[in-house]
């Protein structure tokens, strides 16, 4: 099994002593998203999710904006062509636009508990992706992590004991579908621009999927469906204590220290790390959300994460 380093490069002023821990910064990553899956699990006690995630992708990407302008990153490179603006734009539209709206239906149904374990689908749905679109090779191992993975989500979500309402299970069978549909989607919009990725500055890619993003949601939120609620959302009031911190922490200081752990440490050692985030969202579920710690949860985590290492193990043959 190889490994092989990502040659990725970052903003000047960036590479500041510890930042350069691939390891800890992308366990940081995972950290991070956790923690902004619990305050976006809250927001959407208050915000639907088409205008929670065009609220979040704002946010994100006046950050983004001003973090290139600080640096002296340039918004319009002289070596990207047409063809890579469009494919991060579409990416973005898919991947974040698209995707990000689901996962916060899915969470409204799931919890953030349940949905950590769904979340668990990423790694192998990447690497299917990957064998499709970029005729990587196929691997037996990776059969072996999906299903643990739909093991892990028949044990954690498809009949929970302590669920015997009828309109409770459907919710969660609904949430399981979209979850499992937004992991699909995220992981089409990040194969369909690794090749860009892959030779591009990741602050100018991932500021430009961004773009693509709030692109495709601005013009949902504005939608008569929507705009009474896009009015509300962006108008300074007490939802702002929690969708303006986890917009700050989910698409701003996770995506840095995503950025910083694939600069610094092997791609499939980050992956790996970043997954933990599934286990602090159930630690975070349970101590400020109050959701129950069954023994199904306990186990089904266990067989993700397992499965989602294997996964990313997988990637790196």
């Amino acid at each position: 099994m190889q490994a092989i380093r990502p040659a990725v490069l970052t903003a000047p002023g960036m590479d500041l002593g510890w930042t350069q821990n691939g390891e800890l910064s992308a366990t940081l990553c995972g950290l991070l998203w956790a923690v902004a899956v619990i305050l976006f699990k809250k927001s959407g006690e208050l915000v639907p999710p088409v205008v929670l995630n065009l609220f979040k992708g704002s946010v994100g990407l006046v950050l983004f904006l001003a973090t290139m302008l600080v640096f002296g990153l340039p918004l319009f490179p002289a070596d990207a062509s047409r063809a890579d603006w469009i494919v991060l734009l579409l990416s973005g539209a898919i991947g974040i636009g698209i995707a990000d709206s689901l996962l916060f239906a899915a969470l409204n149904r799931l919890g953030a508990g349940r949905n950590a374990i769904v979340d668990c689908l990423y790694s192998p749905l990447v690497i299917l992706c990957s064998i499709v679109y970029l005729a990587e090779p196929l691997s037996a191992w990776l059969f072996v992590a999906i299903g643990g993975m739909i093991g892990a989500i028949l044990i954690g979500t498809w009949r929970p004991a302590t669920v015997s309402d009828p309109a409770e299970l459907k919710s969660i069978r609904i949430g399981v579908g979209l979850g499992a549909l937004s992991q699909l989607l995220m992981a089409i919009g990040i194969v369909m621009a690794k090749p860009v990725l892959d030779t591009s500055e990741p602050w100018w890619a991932t500021t430009v999927r961004l773009v693509g993003g709030w692109g495709f949601l601005i013009v949902h939120g504005l939608m008569p469906a929507h705009r009474r609620s896009t009015i509300r959302a962006f108008t300074p009031g007490r939802q702002w204590l929690l969708t303006v911190p986890a917009s700050v922490v989910g698409t701003y200081l996770a995506l840095i220290f995503w950025i910083l752990g694939m600069k610094y440490t092997y791609t499939t050692t980050a992956s790996v790390l970043n997954q933990m985030s599934t286990i602090f969202m159930l630690v975070l579920a349970t101590l400020f959300l109050k959701e129950a710690l069954t023994w199904r949860k306990v186990v089904a985590i266990v067989i993700g994460t397992a499965a989602g290492v294997l996964a990313g193990l997988v990637g790196g043959t």
